[in-house]
Formats: C-alpha cells, structure tokens, sequence
C-alpha cells in the first residue's frame, strides 16, 4: 500500500455518448440563460457542428454569441478578445466547442471575463474565481474537456506556458464521439498522439501517483489499435468512441501528475513556430525523449508495452523496453507522424532558445521528468530530434 500522501480532486461531470451532444441545452441552463460559445473559425463551421449546437442552445431558450477568433495555438490577446466579448454580452456560461485550443480558451477566457484583466496576469496572480464553463470536444487528444489546465501564447515574447487553477475546472464535459469522426487524418493522428505522451508522462513523472497511473493504463489499453483504426477508418464509432474515452483517462491522468520533458520542450517548439502542431511537435521529439530517460522509466516502458500488446517472447528487461519504443515509432509511421523536427520548419539556430525556454516557460513538466534535465541535456535531445 502506498504510504506517501495522495490528494485527488476532479468536479468535472462527464457525458459520454453517441449524440450525447443533444443534452448541451439541459446542462447548459443549469448555469445561465447567455452563453458565450468560444471556437476556432474553421472545422466547427465546416462541419456543422457550431450550427447544431447553437440550435440546440436556443431551442432551449438560451441566448448564444460566439468568439470565433481561436487560432491552433491561442494567444493571450485571442483570450481577452473573447473576454471582453463575454462581459459585454453579458454572458453567465462560456462553451468551449473543438479540440484543445478552443476547451483551452474557454477556460482562460472565463477567468478573464471574471477578473476584468488581461489573462497574461494569471500567471503571476493566482485565479479564484471563474464564470462556469462548459466543453464540448471534437477532437480526442487535449484531455482539456476534463481538467483545469489552459495554455496560450504571447505573440510578443513567443512564450508559451499552462496554467490552471481550480476554479478553472469545466463544470461539465460533453463527450461524442459522432463529433470527433469528422476530424481529418492527421488531426485525428496528431491529437491522438498527445494522449499517449500524456499518458506516458503522467504514468512515469516524479508527481505519479496510482490513481494517474491507473488512468493513464487505461488510456494505453483503448489506445492500442484505436488510433490507427481512427486514422484509417474515420466512421468507425467505436475506434473514435475509445479514443475519445482515452483522451479524457489522460487527461485525468495529467490534473494530477502533470506532463514531462517532451510537452516541456514541445511548447517552445509550436510557441516559436505556432503553425506547428502540438502533437506534431510531440511524435518529433519523443524517441529521443524516451531514450533519454530508458534507464530510470525501463520498468515503466516494459508495463505500458504489455498493455499495448506488445508481445515478450522471452525478451529480457532491456530488449523487451526498447521493443516499446520501437513500437511507439512503428506507431507513429503507420499515422504519417514519423517526422524530425526540420520536417516541421525549425530552424537548427533556434534549437538553444527552445531548450532556455523550456525551462522558464515549461519548469513544473521539465522538473517533473523522472531524469533530472539540464538545459544542456534539453539542447542535446533537440538536436537528436533534428
């Protein structure tokens, strides 16, 4: 029996469901009669996803406006757009409709609106209050629709941290997975990704506990197979249904262990570079990641390869961790995400910066790795992923 102290706390109601999309206007008037809708300006409107919602929203009476302006990687100035938006509405509710980056904002903005300043401050001064936020995930890879955390970039300073504080906690998450089977291939791959590195960081980092390596071994069971199913097999519900489930056990997993060196050094990748995918950024650096931390995390890698079925076959200890690894590339090729970092348009001179900043902008994940990480160790993990 575990002897260390273990504090877990999540408020976030779950629905989960095909179509379970059709009780947003139930949920949502428990909470107010205005509500902002915060989404990207795009897929959602492509898709029809945002007009049925909205449909949904006012048959049951409830007056909608939506922020539109949210790009791949949100910035602090997107944010207290929508901000101003929601106070000068009026707004009681905010909606977070998409992947990561519009649930992200929607959790920043309702801080913001709140505390009439600029979100930026909220990395110094800590939130304590927040209008009620609602999300609705499209996309099966943030976790964002389950946790507290938000991230942004300043335009300015190119920095991209998290943040999340409990009043930041969506009150519910709307979860269907007919949403998610309009993603495209390689939205479905990249964000599908970030929940095994979520997975995989939560499960190994210094702030793992049982209750984030439980969920995040679940997360690695729905993942096996279902990722390249989803990729391939875009209509097949239940492909997206358990990666959709997947998602939020990882995003579980990381409000209670937080992530690690790979998302610590992705963020300055896509904040320097904001038309890189996060989860692009993330299948180019984990192979050197993992291998950098193979000693500490070979036990680890061994547990999470037998519930992704890798087979043993007699392999010893070391053989058998390196066929994880192994298999994570397989993975990764099979998805059309076996990609360097110059693939993605980093220029090698800008690999210093991104390892300075991984450590001022990223330090809870760089210093939650389970390897001690210097920033002269970072560089050399950039430049192994070059």
């Amino acid at each position: 029996m575990p002897t260390a102290e273990i504090n877990v706390f999540n408020p976030v109601r779950i629905h989960f469901g095909n179509g379970i999309i059709n009780m947003a206007g139930e949920i949502a008037k428990k909470y107010s009669g205005v509500a902002l809708v915060v989404t990207g300006g795009e897929s959602m409107q492509k898709t029809g996803a945002l007009e049925r919602l909205l449909k949904i929203l006012k048959d049951s009476g409830i007056k909608t406006f939506v922020y539109d302006g949210i790009t791949p990687n949100p910035t602090c100035d997107e944010i207290d757009e929508a901000a101003k938006m929601a106070r000068e509405k009026g707004a009681g509710l905010v909606i977070g409709l998409g992947g990561g980056s519009p649930m992200d904002s929607a959790k920043a903005t309702a801080v913001a609106a709140k505390g009439n300043v600029p979100v930026w401050e909220y990395l110094k001064n800590p939130a304590k209050d927040a209008l009620p936020v609602i999300t609705v995930a499209s996309t099966s890879g943030s976790g964002s629709e389950v946790n507290r955390y938000s991230v942004m970039t300043n335009p300015k300073t190119c920095e991209k941290p998290g943040f999340g504080y409990e009043c930041m906690y969506p009150k519910e998450a709307i979860i269907d997975p007919e949403i998610t089977a309009t993603m495209p291939p390689f939205v479905t791959a990249s964000t599908g990704f970030d929940v095994f590195v979520h997975s995989l960081e939560a499960s190994a980092g210094k702030a793992a506990n049982v209750f984030s390596k439980a969920y995040s071994l679940q997360a690695f069971h729905l993942l096996k197979n279902n990722l390249e199913k989803a990729y391939n097999e875009p209509e097949n519900l239940e492909a997206r249904g358990k990666m959709a489930l997947a998602s939020a056990f990882a995003g579980l997993a990381i409000n209670i262990s937080g992530v690690g060196i790979i998302h610590g050094l992705e963020h300055p990748v896509s904040g320097n570079y904001p038309k890189v995918a996060h989860g692009a950024g993330l299948a180019a650096l984990a192979a050197p990641s993992l291998k950098y931390n193979f000693e500490t995390c070979k036990r680890n890698y061994m547990l999470i390869a037998k519930h992704m079925g890798v087979k043993r076959m007699d392999k010893p200890d070391d053989e058998y961790a390196l066929a994880f690894i192994e298999k994570i590339g397989d993975m990764l090729k099979a998805v059309n995400l076996g990609l360097r970092l110059k693939d993605l348009g980093i220029e090698r001179e800008k690999l210093p910066k991104i390892a300075k900043e991984a450590f001022t902008t990223m330090k809870f994940a760089m210093e939650n790795n389970p390897v001690t990480v210097s920033e002269a160790d970072a560089l050399k993990i950039l430049e192994a992923s070059y």
